[in-house]
C-alpha cells in the first residue's frame, strides 16, 4: 500500500501540528510520521505532497514537482505550476495499480477526483487517530498474565459465588 499525505490539509487540521512557523509545522508531520507509523507496516510506503515551497522562485522556471527522501519518507513540493491536488491525483492516475494507494485528505475535490481510479482515502481525523491505537496495543502488552488471572479469579467468585 502507498499512502499519498495531502500534507498542508493534514497539518491544517489539527493543533498538534501548531509552531510559529510552516517550516516546523511540516517537520512535526514528519516526526509524526516517523514515530507513529499511521500508514501501518513498514512494507507500505508514505509520500506527503506539499504545494509550492519557495515564493520567490520563478514557477515557470519548471514544471512538475521536486522530490527529496527524509527518513524514508518521500517528500513531493510543487513547483508552482501544479498543484499538490493536481499533483495526487496524477500520482493515482498514472499508477499501475491505484487501488493499492490511499490518499489521506480531507478534501472532497481530490476524493472526488481518484474516485474514478479505485484509489481509496482516508480522513485526517482517521489517519491522525491512529497514534492511540498503538498506544493502547502497547498499554496491552504491558498488562501482564498476573492481574489478568487476579481478575478471573475475582468474576470467578463473583459469578459462582465461592
Amino acid at each position: 500500500m502507498h499512502y499519498l499525505v495531502d500534507g498542508y490539509n493534514v497539518i491544517n487540521s489539527s493543533d498538534i501540528f501548531i509552531s510559529n512557523t510552516l517550516e516546523d509545522r511540516r517537520r512535526k508531520l514528519i516526526k509524526f510520521i516517523k514515530d507513529f507509523k499511521p500508514h501501518g507496516s513498514q512494507k507500505n510506503s508514505i509520500s506527503i505532497i506539499f504545494d509550492f515551497k519557495s515564493k520567490n522562485s520563478n514557477p515557470n522556471e519548471t514544471s512538475g514537482y521536486s522530490k527529496t527522501y527524509i527518513e524514508g519518507i518521500e517528500i513531493i513540493f510543487s513547483d508552482g505550476m501544479s498543484s499538490a491536488d493536481d499533483i495526487i491525483v496524477e500520482i493515482v492516475e498514472t499508477s499501475e495499480s491505484p487501488y493499492n494507494i490511499t490518499v489521506v485528505t480531507d478534501d472532497r475535490g481530490i476524493r472526488r477526483r481518484i474516485s474514478a481510479f479505485c484509489a481509496k482515502y482516508e480522513s485526517v481525523e482517521m489517519f491522525l487517530s491512529k497514534r492511540f491505537k498503538r498506544k493502547d496495543a502497547e498499554f496491552m502488552q504491558k498488562f501482564n498474565n498476573d492481574i489478568k488471572d487476579k481478575i478471573n479469579k475475582e468474576l470467578e467468585n463473583l459469578w459462582l459465588k465461592k
